[in-house]
């Protein structure tokens, strides 16, 4: 009998996000109408405040009873559910309280009478208590930064000032570390426990200690030894943005790329929880990833075109008659004068055509001329482009001859040739470009794959022949 009605107890507590709208609509609705007393005799609103505070008070005790209920689950960080709690608790006893006040006429003692002018004071201390308890209710569903994410970022910038910036991690001497203890559980420990951790095992998953990753979570296993694709510990991290199983979840803090990529390499090579680092397999890359953790340099881009000269105004008449053929002119920006230049509807833009948007060379940034008739005669125009920074030449005719002559361009970060003439033969001469970090290469011959290995290893060549991830829990094969 003890054992069902703690079960009851505990199915009640589900209903708690459920509850807790109702004392909200309630009280806001009350509040409202103790707003318009004030603007003028008010008095034809007061029956209504009083019922509404009366409801509003019992739901907002139930709201409380059924939070503590589920909270008893655990899984939830003290800090936050301690804040969310005792504010939900005091929004329910001042909720009574205003109640007895707005029950009481003025014409009572003269002690009342003092306590009844600041009621409404009260009132809207009760409504702000009511917005910080749903925003740590709200921060224990949905992560922390969940409000700030979507707040406009004028706003974010006021209020975010000052605040802890994401801890940094760092590993003294990483090929001495534990690839397990000293690499992958201290990423999962800042990335994933708050939702998969000692007190919170979302999806029945705990990551917190080699038995909990070993056992899996309420779908199975996570992880496979020697293939991440079908491991979810890491597919789920490499799904497309907006996928409802991609993790961290949207709200939360993301991982980062260097740190999926440790993960990945850690489970290829079998997975190990006893092995050092350096008894593991390391491409450059890796060696260059783990290099980087003992410094916490982090290898993020800076803002786009901060480090740029002011650029010109744009000729407007030249824009129009641009964007008359077709030819897409886009500000980048409001408060500068970079544009995009985007011919996707201009399927016959040429050489010659390229040479006239020197008028705006200075404006250029990002050049997109796919599928286009330009040539190799188009790079030395190319070339005169101070600031262009990437570059889409796919399914065009350009080749390796016309590609030596990029050697001036210092701003240049990315460049698409899939569907080209140029080999890795051609792209052996882009060793000296000091920006660049992506090309797009695709269906490259076999015997060119060796000499993609002679290029800068701060470039990243993308040939293609990527498929997405099978996950156990999927339906459909892609």
């Amino acid at each position: 009998m003890i054992v069902f009605f703690d079960e009851l107890l505990t199915f009640f507590g589900r209903f708690h996000p459920l509850l807790v709208h109702l004392p909200i609509g309630i009280l806001l609705f009350a509040f409202f109408m103790a707003m318009m007393t004030r603007l003028k005799d008010g008095a034809v609103y007061l029956p209504a405040i009083r019922l509404s505070l009366f409801l509003g008070a019992i739901a907002a005790i139930i709201a409380a009873i059924s939070g503590y209920l589920l909270s008893r689950n655990g899984g939830y960080e003290d800090d936050v559910l301690g804040y969310h709690k005792w504010l939900g608790i005091a929004v329910a006893i001042g909720s009574l309280l205003l109640w007895f006040l707005y029950r009481k006429e003025s014409t009572g003692s003269v002690w009342l009478k003092k306590v009844l002018v600041f009621r409404f004071w009260l009132f809207l201390s009760i409504v702000l208590l009511l917005g910080f308890t749903g925003h740590y209710g709200g921060t224990l569903t949905h992560g922390k930064g969940y409000f700030m994410e979507a707040m406009p970022l004028a706003l974010k910038k006021l209020f975010t000032e000052g605040e802890d910036k994401d801890e940094i991690f760092i590993v003294e001497n990483a090929q001495e570390a534990g690839a397990y203890a000293g690499i992958i559980q201290p990423i999962l420990e800042q990335r994933c426990q708050s939702c998969h951790g000692q007190k919170k095992h979302e999806g029945g998953l705990a990551l917190d200690s080699k038995d909990n990753l070993l056992r899996g979570g309420e779908n199975g296993d996570v992880l496979m030894a020697n293939d991440s694709k079908k491991s979810e510990l890491y597919s789920r991290l490499v799904l497309p943005e907006g996928h409802k199983k991609r993790m961290p979840p949207k709200g939360r803090t993301p991982i980062s790329a260097d740190q999926i990529k440790l993960i990945a390499w850690w489970i290829d090579h079998g997975a190990d929880f006893n092995k050092k680092v350096s008894e593991l397999p390391q491409t450059e890359e890796i060696a260059h990833i783990l290099k980087r953790l003992e410094t916490g340099e982090k290898d993020e881009p800076s803002v786009l075109y901060a480090d740029l000269p002011l650029a010109p105004a744009l000729p407007k008449e030249k824009v129009n008659v641009w964007q008359a053929k077709g030819i897409k002119i886009i500000q980048i920006a409001k408060d500068n004068n970079f544009v995009m230049v985007n011919t996707i509807n201009y399927p016959k833009f040429n050489d010659k055509d390229l040479q006239e948007l020197l008028a705006i060379k200075d404006n250029i940034v990002q050049l997109k001329l796919g599928n286009t008739a330009v040539t190799d005669l188009a790079f030395p125009t190319l070339s005169a482009m101070p600031l262009l920074s990437r570059l889409h030449l796919e399914n065009t005719a350009v080749s390796d001859a016309g590609l030596t002559q990029l050697k001036g361009m210092s701003k240049l970060a990315y460049l698409n040739l899939s569907g080209t003439k140029v080999t890795s033969k051609g792209l052996l001469g882009l060793n000296d470009l000091p920006s660049l970090k992506n090309i797009y290469l695709y269906k490259i011959a076999n015997q060119d794959v060796t000499l993609l290995k002679q290029l800068n290893s701060k470039i990243k060549i993308d040939t293609g022949n990527y498929s997405l991830p099978f996950i156990a829990t999927d339906t459909i094969r892609f």
